[in-house]
């Protein structure tokens, strides 16, 4: 399947501006509400004096990985959604990376980093990060998404034993809100940002590769 995307402007009937801060806050919410919610199962085992040992080692090594994959999908969140960036209007790619390592530590599939470690403009990078989150779902059983190119003209493939590619993501990314869940808002919002700098994405699926691909026009990483 192949699938050139139209980044037309949005509809007039299409979400505002709030209305996609609460979706995007929806998809936030239900991204933490399970590695938070492993943490108060956690802290109520060891608030109970009737558990043995075995329990309270249990629970311990609950609340350490829900900890982290909160603190993982919070360090993503603050990158890709909000208005974290320090230098200006550019992001570090290093801290962009380190993003989404943590992220890909509670993913089944593995991310291969090519982009180096360059100061870049926030809107491609935050293209880039969404893209790249939305990359491990095409694997569900497990594979490889690797990144490659430049911030300005970059390429995420995912490879594994089972491929998927959801359809509304492709209309997502399309940038068509028709009623869109919380899940698929950061792609709504990724087709915004780069339809604004007149740049284009695509994706494609074939039996051994789903390939997201963008284009940003003048615009160039420097080194950190």
């Amino acid at each position: 399947m192949s699938e050139a995307l139209d980044l037309t402007p949005p509809d007039d009937d299409d979400p505002d501006a709030l209305a996609l801060s609460a979706l995007l806050s929806s998809r936030v919410c239900h991204d933490l509400i399970n590695p938070v919610g492993a943490v108060g199962s956690g802290l109520e085992v060891l608030d109970d004096p009737s558990m043995d040992g075995v329990m309270r080692d249990a629970a311990m090594d609950l609340i350490h990985a829900g900890a982290k994959k909160a603190i993982a999908l919070l360090s993503y969140a603050r990158l890709a959604y909000g208005a974290a960036g320090g230098f200006g209007a550019q992001i570090s790619l290093e801290d962009a990376r380190q993003a989404l390592e943590g992220v890909y530590e509670t993913q089944k599939a593995d991310l291969e980093w090519n982009l180096g470690a360059d100061l870049a403009p926030k809107e491609n990078v935050k293209v880039l990060l969404i893209l790249a989150y939305a990359a491990a779902d095409c694997v569900p059983r497990g594979g490889t998404v690797s990144l490659t190119g430049d911030i300005s003209n970059f390429i995420i493939t995912a490879t594994g034993k089972k491929l998927y590619l959801n359809d509304d993501l492709v209309r997502s990314m399309r940038g068509d809100a028709s009623g869109i869940a919380p899940k698929f808002t950061p792609a709504l919002i990724a087709a915004r940002m780069i339809a604004a700098t007149g740049g284009a994405m695509s994706v494609d699926m074939t039996d051994d590769v789903v390939t997201f691909r963008a284009s940003f026009l003048g615009v160039t990483a420097r080194n950190s």
